[in-house]
């Protein structure tokens, strides 16, 4: 995969005669920002128009934008920090937030608040959310949650209604199933994908058991018996015919890209991502999409949480951090920037912002504001960032887990290795 950054992606279009002049425009007197995202094409059409609209306000500064696909940028950003030569601003998620805070690749904002940077109009849930041992680190760009994305059009050829046979905010694995075996009877689609080697159900059905998955200390809490228990209830949806054949589901086990969910490819009418991806799959698709929780234990114990979708960060390699936060500022604070930004990536966290939204909303981004009032109140409580080695924890999983699909091991053995490989993974971390 190729970085895709903003004169690339405008090549070819009028817009290529612009994006030559802004280059031009770097002079010697300007400081430089550059912005690293993971995205996708929704999302970086958007975040370089808005570095447009800013530049144009901001003369003193010029900003640029960097993106590649969600597989490749961690691993890019990683040569960089090694190289030391990190851009001024990148976009990170909550769940490896303290590892780059560990190993000292970003650094705090508390200097620059109320200068540069302002955050008074910011949710302290946000706010706290992105503080990690009293210092302020990380600008949410977004409140996210874990959502089944369905495709309403199949859904409605089997029957399923909601507010009759299907409860968007408190269905269950039964229902899965059911739903899923209904939607592959009336249509020949697999009613859901199989989330064997999913790690955010997977985390979601460690909560539901009233376990957190890292102790205070950094130690991996969850059992044997769990693993087991949430590998044998997608083998029951799985048989119960609701999903896509199991070597298939395992050729996609780690893959991030929404233009290769079941959802979108037509392979299945149900597809589990996080809810700032709605309005990015919604523009994949012809058919609209609903918006459901993931699914519950019979006792409905909340396993999802509400969390900020990505952060902004400034990186320890920002040569000109007062022009990076002053871009970061405006990111979530300029009503001409956020209108241009939607909720592309989440349910913004300025009040002011999502008033000035709300008229503009389309379709899809108000299935989006409908699901987060929705879930209110049936979420768990948002755990501290995990902490080092999460991240190669949940690749692990993902990549144990297609054993358990195409049956190379028993769950029993497979699961324990995971365990194991997960205990090693933080003890060197």
């Amino acid at each position: 995969m190729t970085t895709l950054n903003r004169r690339t992606f405008l090549a070819g279009t009028a817009g290529l005669a612009l994006a030559s002049a802004t280059g031009g425009a770097f002079a010697q007197d300007k400081a430089r920002v550059r912005h690293f995202w993971w995205g996708n094409p929704e999302r970086d059409k958007r975040t370089f128009a808005v570095i447009d609209i800013f530049n144009g306000k901001h003369p003193e500064i010029a900003a640029e934008g960097e993106t590649l696909g969600f597989a490749d940028y961690f691993t890019k950003l990683t040569t960089q920090i090694a190289g030391r030569s990190m851009p001024d601003v990148i976009q990170q998620g909550y769940g490896v937030l303290f590892e780059y805070i560990a190993n000292g690749a970003v650094v705090p904002l508390d200097d620059y608040v109320g200068k540069t940077l302002d955050i008074s109009k910011m949710d302290q849930s946000a706010i706290a959310a992105g503080t990690v041992n009293g210092k302020f680190y990380a600008l949410s760009i977004g409140a996210n949650s874990h959502v089944a994305m369905y495709n309403r059009r199949l859904y409605e050829a089997a029957g399923i209604k909601v507010g009759e046979n299907f409860d968007p905010f408190a269905w269950t694995y039964d229902d899965v199933a059911r739903i899923g075996r209904a939607v592959k009877d009336a249509t020949g689609i697999a009613g859901t994908d199989d989330n064997t080697a999913d790690y955010q159900n997977f985390s979601d059905f460690v909560g539901q058991k009233g376990v957190q998955m890292f102790s205070p200390e950094g130690e991996y809490q969850v059992t044997q018996e769990i693993v087991e228990e949430y590998w044998a209830t997608w083998k029951t949806i799985r048989d119960a015919g609701a999903t896509p054949p199991a070597q298939e589901t395992a050729g996609l086990a780690g893959v991030a890209d929404l233009a290769q969910t079941g959802l979108v490819t037509g392979k299945s009418a149900t597809s589990y991502a996080w809810s700032n991806q709605l309005v990015g799959t919604q523009a994949l698709m012809q058919d609209p999409i609903g918006a459901a929780m993931y699914p519950n234990t019979p006792a409905m114990v909340p396993g999802s949480i509400i969390q900020p979708s990505q952060f902004v960060c400034l990186t320890r390699d920002s040569a000109s951090p007062e022009a990076a936060t002053t871009y970061m500022s405006a990111f979530v604070n300029d009503l001409d920037m956020t209108r241009v930004l939607g909720l592309e990536r989440g349910i913004p966290s300025n009040a002011d912002v999502r008033t000035a939204l709300d008229p503009q909303l389309s379709d899809i981004e108000r299935v989006s504001v409908e699901f987060f009032a929705g879930i209110q109140g049936r979420t768990a409580v948002l755990a501290p960032p995990p902490p080092a080695g999460a991240n190669e924890i949940e690749q692990t999983f993902e990549r144990l887990a297609v054993e358990v699909l195409i049956g190379g091991r028993s769950p029993t053995e497979v699961a324990a290795d995971f365990l194991n490989q997960a205990k090693g993974i933080l003890m060197r971390a």
